[in-house]
């Protein structure tokens, strides 16, 4: 099994993006990526749209690869929009590139929050003409030639409860390896996270971690901390992965790790490729003071607004 990162925090923007590749299937997994509009008061720095770009790049070269997308839900940087937009570096028409002639499997629109749902649906319409297929994939359990695809039920976005709506996990597993992608579950911080997780018991797992650079405010206390590192513990003491990724949420901050638990050795979408993390989302602060680009520059970015993740 070929698992190729292609965007993620440690990549330099916001997506948990890969390309996976057996010896029957050849998948997109969340083909899209964004940056925010504003951190620490700051719209995104120069270097934040060189790695955009870049992911942008990889995604296309990847996209004549792959016969299967799958979009785990409908956040921005999860899926290609079908309109331009400068925080997700995507042109009006970028879309039709992405998924024309592709199988999709999709996360159902109609079971996730009102945001959701609304981009889901807008996609949809989007793309229907396009694609070879759309399925609504939760829960499914499908075998191409060999390749087991394992779909999860919908799994909170974080919290139980959480306003931010569902996301569906998934196992990829053939002869070779085996794969679980549960992305954007936060830490995890909900038992459908934890039983799915165990449930496929993969040698690669990749999970969404803690939302640490929002500890203290409304939605997230240090209980919440303690139960996704409780919850994490579970998993690695149970599943033994060869390689347990941590990525997305947790690396809006520089020194992440020191939120983990001691016992939890844990891999990012750079060090799977042999690269050292560039996390320039946490280190935009530190850009600013070190690459000026100008007032200007800022002024621009704050007469035009801000998109929602």
């Amino acid at each position: 099994m070929l698992i190729t990162p292609l965007g993620e925090e440690s990549l330099g923007v916001r997506s948990m993006s890969l390309y996976v590749e057996t010896k029957s299937l050849r998948i997109l997994i969340d083909p899209g990526a964004s940056l925010a509009p504003f951190r620490f008061g700051l719209p995104p720095h120069p270097r934040e749209f060189d790695a955009l770009k870049a992911f942008r790049d990889r995604l296309m070269n990847m996209v004549s690869k792959a016969d299967y997308i799958f979009i785990s839900h409908y956040h921005r940087d999860h899926f290609t929009p079908p309109y331009g937009s400068i925080y997700m570096g995507t042109g009006a028409k970028d879309y039709e590139l992405i998924y024309e002639g592709k199988v999709v499997l999709a996360k159902d629109y109609e079971t996730v929050n009102p945001s959701q749902r609304r981009r889901g649906i807008g996609l949809f319409k989007a793309v229907q003409s396009l694609v070879g297929k759309w399925i609504k994939c939760d829960g499914q359990v499908i075998n191409i030639d060999g390749t087991r695809l394992i779909f999860s039920n919908p799994i909170p976005h974080g919290k139980p409860g959480s306003r931010t709506g569902y996301v569906v996990g998934l196992g990829i597993i053939d002869e070779s390896s085996s794969l679980a992608y549960i992305p954007d579950v936060q830490g995890p911080l909900s038992r459908e996270a934890v039983e799915f997780a165990l449930s496929l018991k993969a040698e690669t797992l990749i999970v969404g971690g803690f939302p640490a650079y929002l500890l203290g405010g409304k939605s997230f206390k240090q209980e919440d901390l303690d139960e996704a590192n409780n919850n994490l513990i579970i998993i690695w003491n149970t599943v033994k992965p060869r390689k347990l990724v941590i990525a997305h949420h947790l690396l809006r901050i520089i020194n992440w790790r020191d939120y983990l638990p001691s016992m939890i050795k844990a891999h990012t979408y750079a060090s799977l490729l042999g690269l050292s993390d560039n996390l320039l989302e946490a280190r935009r602060r530190e850009l600013y003071e070190n690459e000026d680009p100008g007032r200007g520059y800022v002024n621009k970015f704050r007469s035009r607004g801000s998109e929602e993740e």
